[in-house]
């Protein structure tokens, strides 16, 4: 193991040796490894210990445990105390989402105190493939397939992982050569928890059933996708820098609304494949060329005034220019609305609602707009990105499909509304 762990020190931190780390410490067989393999580098090391109050006496012997070892290392030790279950509560979340976000803000929060940059967890090569296979079977992106990453930052702090690619074999045969005894924790023979589930039920049956090497397997699919994964950042990077990011393949656009959604602090159990195409749909083939986030959306255009008016979700709206002129209009991003028809009424610019519904010029009869979307085969995530005109309460337009029968431009001569519907970003012009 010690060479495993060379080589990805060497590879993902290689100034570590000498250097001062915290190491989340359990008490469990992985992070006991890691603080004895990180002492033998040379490093200066401070353990810190979560009690989370929820196993009780058990949780109490680990607490004991760590201190313990820290004393026998000769290293500090810092130990929290929290209610997880009562942070659960508080705050509506499983009890595994609130010991993640508890845990992870206290050793933030030490680190910080301690005046240490770098936090040592202790994932190792199963984890990897636990969470890879996890997340192949919720459904996830390529981002999620690269699994477990060896650094991540977080708060100001560096998460380090240097048994990301040791395997806990590896790991207990370790700590037999030197005889250094663990805790095992409880709940990791509890097939109650979906990880608990996958490693010792699911897994064992992908090995005896379908493929002896599946871990390699998985941890080979991780490692493409980790490298794939960087290529498409970095086009994403260069997507947003140039200002294109509304011409940019659908992967490109997947890739920048999941990176506005980390901004934006969308808890990470929110990011699911929903969550991105509603938040930044994207352009199918009947799509109108004017694509925005799938938020809601409405703007009113005060006819007295000349100008727009009540805006709702404006970073969500389209760039509208609006100008009078004759006849109708052949560019697939411009409404031509017949002027005596809007008259002096104003018009709203906004999503479609549920019960839409309008009299398409060229058809009998009227027609829901959910069953045009539906004709048109317009998934649900693009809906939003549609543009509804509305004139003293009707649907005068569906831009990019039709205009209704009673605002249809009379003739090629005829005074007409033309609107100009912008892609995003594009400014309104007041």
């Amino acid at each position: 193991m010690i060479a495993t762990v060379q080589r990805t020190a060497a590879a993902h931190f290689p100034r570590l040796r000498g250097t001062r780390v915290l190491v989340a410490a359990s008490g469990g067989a992985d992070s006991t490894a890691l603080a004895l393999m990180l002492k033998e580098m040379g490093c200066s090391i401070v353990l810190a210990h979560v009690h989370h109050g929820i196993r009780g006496a058990a949780a109490d012997a680990d607490a004991r445990f760590v201190r313990r070892f820290a004393r026998k290392l000769g290293v500090p030790f810092v130990l929290g105390r929290f209610d997880v279950p009562a942070e659960a509560r508080a705050r509506g979340e499983s009890l595994e989402m609130a010991a993640r976000r508890v845990r992870r803000a206290f050793l933030i929060e030490t680190a910080r105190r301690e005046g240490i940059r770098r936090i040592a967890v202790g994932h190792t090569a199963d984890d990897q493939a636990e969470t890879v296979l996890m997340r192949i079977v919720r459904g996830t992106s390529v981002t999620g397939l690269a699994g477990i990453p060896h650094v991540t930052r977080h708060g100001g702090a560096v998460f380090i992982r240097p048994l990301r690619d040791a395997t806990r074999r590896q790991v207990l045969d370790y700590l037999a050569r030197r005889r250094q005894s663990f805790r095992e924790d409880e709940t990791n023979a509890d097939d109650f928890a979906r990880r608990n589930r996958v490693r010792h039920e699911i897994l064992p049956l992908l090995e005896k059933r379908l493929n002896p090497a599946v871990r390699q397997a998985l941890l080979r699919l991780a490692d493409i996708a980790a490298a794939e994964d960087e290529v498409l950042s970095g086009l994403a990077r260069r997507a947003r820098r140039e200002g294109r990011t509304a011409e940019a393949p659908l992967a490109i656009r997947r890739r920048l609304a999941l990176d506005e959604m980390r901004r934006a602090g969308v808890p990470p159990d929110k990011q699911d494949f929903h969550a991105v195409e509603n938040y930044f749909p994207r352009r199918g083939k009947n799509s109108p060329d004017f694509p925005h986030r799938g938020k809601k959306f409405s703007i009113a255009w005060k006819t007295g005034g000349k100008s727009f008016h009540g805006v709702e979700n404006p970073a969500s709206a389209p760039g509208l220019r609006i100008r009078m002129g004759r006849g109708f209009s052949r560019r697939p991003d411009e409404v031509c609305l017949s002027a005596a028809a809007v008259g002096g009424r104003d018009l709203v610019f906004r999503s479609w609602r549920a019960g839409d519904r309008m009299a398409p010029l060229g058809m009998t009869g009227s027609k829901k707009l959910s069953d045009v979307f539906t004709d048109l085969k317009v998934p649900r995530a693009e809906r939003n990105g549609w543009v509804v005109v509305e004139c003293g309460g009707a649907v005068a337009a569906l831009a990019g499909w039709r205009v209704a029968r009673g605002f249809a431009v009379e003739s090629p001569r005829a005074p007409s509304l033309r609107i100009r519907i912008q892609k995003t970003g594009a400014p309104i012009n007041r």
